[in-house]
């Protein structure tokens, strides 16, 4: 079973039917439009396929726990960002009235107006719906793409070397990592050693003895991967990709698809100001 943000080699249409251009195609128009829509109700709408996704990849639910951690970790800055959301000026959709009504409002003397309105909480909502898509997404072609097809597309799209490597290298770093610190704390554990404390100064101390070994283990692989550069010859020539690019009728769907949306929203965002609030 693959680790964290490693990919796994499986027989589900993701997998195998789809080109890595198409799903590059996509996740980025996906991600831009994402980053351009504020309305919880359109970004609501973009998370209607990945649940399609999420099932047809196959993908371990456990993985989602990194987002749910994320989403509410991140709750406390976002929703302090939202108590400030009480300028009616702001809002270019929404009646600016009914946005800043307040719920529960107060006039600080240095900060000025702080609360909660209609218009914080939409902002809120999107903040951490934009969180959970962007994760998701990425999840779930990370999952589905290997290292080899997203390096062999890049290279035959004519993207400069370095780029290229930087990308395969940090494809492979957190699940690396994610073993290596596996290893570390399961050796720890035989020792007797536990985090888990009361005290937070006590959890700080008895964190000394995972940082230690793993400190010295991550400068180790940075000088394998600093060695294993100049055997392949980085920056010496321009690789060869293993593979041209050929699309399917599908793929031209979904590319088209991609294209499609990242248009809609760019012209609605500016035309009409879809997707804002």
């Amino acid at each position: 079973m693959a680790r964290w943000l490693e990919y796994e080699s499986r027989e589900t249409y993701l997998h195998r039917k789809i080109h890595p251009l198409a799903k590059m195609a996509i996740l980025l128009s996906i991600l831009i439009v994402s980053g351009f829509w504020w309305d919880p109700r359109y970004l609501i709408g973009l998370a209607s396929p990945l649940v399609v996704l999420i099932y047809v990849s196959k993908i371990p639910l456990t993985w989602f726990r990194v987002v749910l951690l994320a989403m509410v970790t991140a709750a406390y800055p976002v929703t302090l960002a939202a108590l400030g959301q009480t300028d009616p000026g702001i809002y270019k959709v929404l009646d600016p009235q009914w946005a800043t009504t307040p719920l529960l409002v107060y006039d600080f003397p240095i900060a000025g107006r702080l609360g909660i309105t209609p218009g914080g909480m939409l902002w809120m909502a999107a903040v951490e719906i934009r969180t959970m898509l962007m994760a998701s997404y990425m999840f779930v072609f990370i999952y589905t793409t290997s290292m080899a097809q997203v390096t062999d597309t890049l290279l035959a799209l004519k993207v400069p070397n370095p780029i290229v490597f930087v990308i395969a290298i940090v494809y492979r770093l957190i699940p690396d990592l994610s073993r290596v610190v596996e290893n570390i704390l399961s050796a720890q554990r035989l020792r007797g050693w536990k985090l888990a404390h009361w005290n937070p100064l006590k959890m700080i101390q008895r964190a000394v003895p995972l940082m230690n070994p793993l400190m010295r283990r991550v400068a180790i692989m940075v000088e394998q991967i600093t060695l294993a550069t100049q055997v392949r010859g980085f920056g010496a020539g321009r690789p060869t990709p293993t593979q041209d690019i050929h699309l399917k009728g599908v793929d031209y769907v979904i590319i088209a698809l991609g294209v499609v949306l990242l248009v809609f929203a760019l012209v609605g965002m500016f035309a009409w100001k879809l997707g804002q609030i």
